[in-house]
């Protein structure tokens, strides 16, 4: 059955071992997815969106800040470093509701940057680590080289990083994608290299009601060949490592495990949805998109050297935006396994 998109009706429709150590050297310049699924938030729900109703109110020090967004909060006030059980579970309740959360000014270390994110789940390993240094490595998204020199614009570690400014969900390539992704700031350009994020909840609110029954029972096929096709991703690959990364399909509408909201589900992973017209579908998935990431659903952060970012790769989409090339940006991004994940993609407990 071919699709109609003008008539289906939408409502505006690698590692390294010391990050801080490189930090420093470039700053020296040294080489160095059917019950009733439509989920609206009520004026009610919005108007208790505030400190004293927030699941870290009262906790010591403790503050949650919501955005003016659908996502999104600032939690101020807190150490990752050292935050006991009780206020982890506040956190994690936190996270939930607002799928984004910004720490600013952690300057964690890297051993305490992946305590924190077992706190969560499983590490998720990278497509080339293995147990050992996911465990006590972290990943890096970066333009510096291992010498503290910023990479050519036109090498492939740079064009990598510019498929990031793709909106996306981490891992949706694989069978389970990943639950939670965390990003720290280590250098940061002087302008640009902000990271956005978008709220496919609020997105499938906003669809009409006859998408979201359109949608409700459709696939879509997520492909690392496609999404990584055209920025050199798949460079970084050799055959028998691309070919341990088949196709998956995920349905369009997913149940948030945790809150029973459900949430659209796209990005630039997704090829194509089954059943469907191939090219037609590619149209209405960009649709879909670009609808998803309109304001008051998204949020971008300037980042500061220090700041930490917790987003949920379930119900959230995200982005990087340019900076000048010759500039150096260095982050650290750990990532939690989905909870069903494979075990060859999930450290062990």
């Amino acid at each position: 059955m071919a699709i109609r998109p003008d008539v289906l009706p939408l409502a505006r429709l690698h590692a390294i071992d010391d990050l801080a150590d490189i930090g420093v050297a470039v700053r020296q310049g040294l080489p160095h997815r059917r019950p009733d699924r439509r989920h609206k938030r009520s004026k009610a729900d919005k108007s208790s969106d505030t400190v004293a109703d927030s699941p870290l109110a009262g906790q010591d020090a403790m503050r949650i800040e919501p955005l003016d967004s659908t996502l999104g909060a600032v939690v101020r006030d807190v150490d990752l470093a050292t935050i006991d059980d009780e206020a982890f579970h506040r956190i994690e309740a936190a996270w939930h509701e607002h799928a984004v959360l910004l720490f600013p000014s952690q300057h964690l270390s890297d051993a305490d940057h992946i305590a924190f994110t077992r706190r969560f789940g499983r590490l998720e390993m990278g497509l080339k680590r293995t147990a050992k240094t996911s465990l006590t490595k972290l990943g890096r998204i970066s333009n510096v080289d291992k010498d503290g020199n910023v990479v050519d614009a036109e090498a492939l570690q740079a064009r990598f990083q510019r498929g990031n400014q793709q909106w996306h969900s981490d891992s949706s390539y694989k069978r389970v994608g990943a639950k939670a992704s965390i990003l720290a700031a280590h250098v940061v350009p002087d302008r640009g290299g902000e990271t956005e994020w978008a709220d496919l909840r609020a997105a499938w609110d906003a669809l009409d009601g006859a998408m979201q029954e359109w949608l409700s029972d459709k696939e879509a096929v997520h492909s690392y060949r496609f999404s990584h096709a055209w920025h050199g991703g798949l460079e970084l690959l050799n055959d028998a490592e691309l070919d341990h990364l088949p196709p998956v399909i995920h349905p369009l509408m997913r149940i948030h495990p945790a809150t029973g909201r459900p949430n659209l589900f796209v990005g630039r992973h997704a090829s194509h949805i089954v059943g469907e017209d191939r090219e037609e579908s590619r149209r209405l998935l960009r649709r879909l998109t670009t609808e998803a990431s309109q304001s008051p659903r998204t949020w971008k952060h300037r980042w500061q050297p220090g700041d930490i970012v917790i987003w949920d790769n379930r119900c959230v989409l995200h982005r990087g935006h340019p900076w000048p090339p010759d500039q150096a940006r260095v982050m650290a991004r750990s990532t939690v396994a989905g909870e069903d994940a494979d075990n060859e993609w999930a450290m062990a407990d």
